[in-house]
């Protein structure tokens, strides 16, 4: 049976698909960044800003949803960019398509393709079981408008092989053991008993949420000054966190010194694994490594419950591949679809190659020194 086709450009109607976008949600077992909830609180967050555009495309077999392709068009120097829907906030990117409907997703590609009103294609964060995934590679594969982007994350998790969280806890090296252990005797001699709570969505978190993205701010301010943080995406991110919070699948698990929140962790837990999504400590508690004792306190707490995985969701700092023992590499798919687009792919290329050149031709110091004897 043939698919009905529908193009959502309006905040408005995609509001009314919340039931029906739901049930796709669930029967296709997409990550919490494809959910209605985590998709609304973003179009929420960028109200203000006119630069972007719902281009989401939907798939029906009669009254039900069967497949879903949440995309937006993004204003960039003049350009018109399809990105995922909350792609910058999100860490997995994907479809949604019905297991019985898997010739879904050709539909949607091609629904969005005749609405058009985009230069660019530059789809980032796709795992490689991503419902998507298949589909796109083999339209680059054929020659398409599309190509394997160069953008390439990974992702670390820790892969459960433990019977109790403390099992997991006795795994770790020596070193990791005897620096948990030291972190929490400086913090308790810096401001008394520690702990570690964890909240649940039925409890007021506001302020704790709060001090914890002041917490990441301040951080940002040292290592990236620029961060859009500080500008556009404060108030699309903090919409989506406390959005998150109602009405996500989330806990909120806390460090706390003497009575006093010392660090925090909002996670998603559902389908039987952890995603850490954002964490943050006070910068006051650096020395004892307070961010590091939380992550090691919440997967034991994952682990005692028989969690499959605590996944760190993209980034890769050290404590990551510390803690990790598997890991998923995440790629894009990127592409031009008007003249115009072409002309700035072509201009891209021309940059990179030119670059690349200099590059290579550039002298190395030993090399410089040679030629100034």
């Amino acid at each position: 049976m043939s698919l009905r086709l529908e193009v959502v450009s309006t905040p408005q109607r995609f509001a009314e698909l919340q039931d029906s976008w739901d049930t796709l949600w669930h029967r296709s077992s997409g990550y919490v960044f494809q959910s209605h909830v985590w998709i609304s609180a973003w179009i929420s967050g960028i109200s203000c800003q006119k630069d972007i555009r719902l281009l989401i495309g939907l798939a029906w077999d009669g009254d039900t949803l069967v497949g879903a392709l949440p995309c937006a068009v993004h204003r960039r120097a003049g350009l018109r960019v399809l990105q995922w829907a909350a792609q910058r906030f999100s860490d997995y990117c994907d479809c949604l398509i019905d297991p019985d409907r898997p010739d879904a997703m050709e539909t949607l590609w091609d629904g969005i393709g005749r609405a058009g009103g985009f230069d660019l294609i530059a789809l980032q964060q796709i795992r490689p079981d991503a419902h998507c995934h298949g589909f796109l590679q083999n339209l680059a594969g054929s020659g398409g408008a599309i190509e394997p982007g160069d953008r390439q994350e990974r992702c670390m998790r820790i892969e459960n092989h433990w019977p109790s969280g403390h099992a997991f806890f006795r795994s770790l090296n020596k070193k990791g053991r005897n620096n948990h252990t030291r972190g929490k005797r400086i913090l308790s001699e810096l401001g008394g008993e520690v702990a570690f709570e964890v909240r649940e969505p039925d409890t007021d978190v506001q302020a704790l949420l709060e001090t914890a993205v002041a917490w990441k701010l301040a951080w940002l301010r040292q290592v990236e000054p620029n961060s859009p943080l500080f500008t556009t995406d404060y108030p699309v991110f903090t919409t989506l966190l406390n959005a998150a919070w109602r009405q996500c699948p989330a806990k909120l698990f806390l460090l706390t010194c003497g009575g006093t929140m010392v660090a925090a962790s909002l996670n998603f837990v559902y389908g039987g694994r952890m995603e850490a999504y954002f964490t943050a400590y006070d910068p006051a508690y650096e020395r004892a490594s307070p961010g590091t004792i939380l992550i090691v306190e919440y997967s034991e707490w994952a682990f005692d419950r028989g969690l499959s995985h605590v996944d760190f969701l993209r980034g890769e700092e050290p404590f990551k591949f510390r803690l990790s023992n598997a890991e998923t590499v995440i790629g894009s798919y990127s592409g031009a679809r008007t003249l115009l687009g072409r002309i700035a792919v072509s201009g891209h290329r021309w940059l990179a190659r030119h670059r690349h050149k200099n590059e290579v031709a550039a002298p190395q110091p030993a090399e410089a020194m040679a030629a100034a004897d």
